[in-house]
């Protein structure tokens, strides 16, 4: 009889199949993935296994086979979450509230203990919905920093970093699953916003203004000399604030905010503008990665014209390519700063002057 324990990864997209099962697996679980998407479970269940190989590394590649694949509809499914030693949501986090009746019924199918769950999306407080519904289960989180794309979408096979961790937030009460690839963070909810903060702000400057200029390839765009100079001018602003708002150290900080933009500027890492620069409204949220850093930044007395530029390229971005609208964005804005600067700013990007014209009119 097999002591293998069992593994179900809601989410068999890039992340999910990408970089959870490989740590999953190293851990001598056998996976279950689910999915809404009845076509890739089909592909999943006739082809019983894909590859995934990585970045700059032409002689490595991972098999990942004898796994099974529902759809989250199969009436198997509740099952196979209910005899889970552990379960995986890699969903993004706002369909998240809809695995909830899945959850509820497999927890009270559950014979042996409470359901381990991880919430493994980008943003702050993701496993909310579950929590509040009630979920008789332990639910933790994740932090994301691997990058995975799906190069052919009519193969299963996928590319990624090869990217060692995925930190868990420990401090969950119950929480006694230990897994090599799964560092327990006692200060989880720090660490996943100064992530946000940090990678996903570098992110945006890079896609938002790449998309300006007419890149389409993401590494193409952070090493762009323009682009470079405003990374430059805000590593070490965004560095001061989050030091500050975190009680850590400054060269702790910066270490980590240089560690993204080494990823960004990595060209074997093959990324598109159009994949970080899409959703421009959620990624201007009053919480989010561009809002928050402005408002660190307002808070602690630093240079605010390199994150305002950035901040009206986004505008214009949404505009321009997703009709967004604004009203609800400047009242955001104006919550923390005049908008009068991003005003100034937008009204450049709007009537196509050129990024260096732009930047001198704040580079002074």
């Amino acid at each position: 009889m097999s002591t293998m324990k069992n593994a179900v990864i809601i989410g068999a997209g890039q992340t999910g199949r990408g970089f959870i099962a490989p740590i999953v697996e190293n851990n001598s679980y056998h996976l279950t993935f689910v999915d809404k998407d009845a076509e890739l479970i089909e592909k999943m269940n006739q082809e019983k296994q894909y590859v995934i190989n990585y970045f700059g590394e032409t002689n490595k590649r991972r098999i990942i086979k004898n796994f099974d694949a529902f759809q989250i509809n199969d009436e198997n499914t509740v099952y196979k979450m209910a005899e889970a030693d552990v379960i995986f949501v890699s969903v993004f986090a706002s369909h998240i509230a809809e695995l909830i009746s899945y959850f509820k019924r497999a927890a009270e199918l559950r014979e042996n203990g409470k359901m381990t769950v991880f919430c493994c999306e980008n943003g702050v407080n993701v496993k909310k919905p579950l929590v509040e519904a009630g979920i008789d289960a332990i639910i933790s989180e994740g932090i994301i920093f691997c990058t995975t794309l799906k190069p052919d979408k009519e193969k299963l096979d996928l590319i990624s970093q090869d990217y060692p961790e995925l930190p868990v937030d420990g401090k969950i009460s119950g929480l006694n699953i230990m897994l090599d690839g799964m560092p327990h963070e006692m200060d989880f909810p720090s660490l996943i916003q100064r992530k946000i903060y940090t990678y996903n702000f570098v992110s945006a400057i890079v896609a938002y203004l790449g998309s300006y200029k007419g890149y389409s390839e993401y590494g193409e765009a952070a090493n762009d000399e323009e682009i470079s100079h405003v990374i430059n001018q805000i590593v070490p602003v965004i560095s001061d604030v989050i030091a500050k708002e975190y009680n850590i150290s400054y060269d702790t900080q910066l270490q980590f905010t240089n560690r993204a933009v080494e990823k960004f500027k990595n060209r074997e890492i093959y990324d598109t503008i159009y994949r970080n620069a899409r959703q421009a409204q959620r990624k201007l949220g009053p919480n989010e990665r561009l809002l928050t850093p402005l408002r660190l930044a307002y808070k602690y007395q630093a240079d605010l014209r390199y994150i305002s530029l950035v901040i009206a390229a986004a505008l214009d971005y949404g505009v321009v390519q997703e009709n967004m609208v604004l009203e609800e964005i400047w009242d955001n804005i104006n919550k923390i700063v005049d908008e009068t600067e991003i005003k100034m700013l937008y009204q450049m990007f709007r009537e196509k002057k050129r990024l260096s014209e732009i930047l001198q009119s704040i580079d002074k």
